[in-house]
């Protein structure tokens, strides 16, 4: 009984941590985001026309909002680095879960843990036109890349197209390749 308490308190310290570290990025994305508004990643670049509202403080969108659509990609990656799955994959595109589905991406990531809470850092959030967002990152010396795209009134993330194409051959394909890379850990 006392080793079922233990497990129990474990599990409820990770979701903690999870929570804490969704919650921190979220938090530091919403000051960097005030900071650098009007400027895309790095201060580089021009920023699409009316990509950041009409200006007016009604409360109501006025369309897609680039800075969401960076908010998305950092929830997307607190999420990885914290081990939040599930709740990663339903920010994904239709085109993103069309290739995975939830129970395997949940599966693939259990059965090849990436290297959790070390932190995906955004390299760049290009503002492609006003509905899609090109996002590289790294975490350690791993890089990658998606998008942010505007789907159905929402932000949505979507990995990249070789990775899509990885997750079409399946979860054993993709876990004996990210093993043989060396990338479970």
């Amino acid at each position: 009984m006392g080793a079922a308490r233990l497990r129990l308190r474990g599990r409820a310290a990770g979701w903690w941590l999870l929570l804490a570290v969704v919650v921190a990025v979220v938090a530091v994305n919403g000051v960097l985001a005030g900071w650098s508004r009007g400027s895309t990643s790095h201060g580089s670049g021009s920023r699409a026309s009316g990509s950041q509202g009409s200006g007016s403080h009604s409360g109501k969108p006025s369309g897609p909002s680039m800075v969401q659509a960076r908010s998305v990609a950092t929830e997307e990656l607190g999420l990885w680095s914290g081990g939040g799955w599930a709740q990663a994959w339903a920010l994904w595109s239709a085109a993103g879960q069309a290739a995975l589905s939830e129970a395997d991406y949940v599966q693939l990531n259990t059965r090849c843990r990436p290297a959790l809470g070390e932190p995906y850092v955004i390299d760049a959030a290009t503002n492609v036109d006003a509905t899609n967002v090109s996002v590289t990152w790294h975490q350690g010396s791993m890089t990658g890349g998606g998008a942010v795209v505007f789907e159905g009134g929402k932000w949505k993330y979507q990995p990249d197209a070789q990775t899509l194409a990885a997750y079409r051959g399946g979860v054993a394909q993709v876990v004996a390749e990210r093993k043989a890379a060396g990338e479970c850990h």
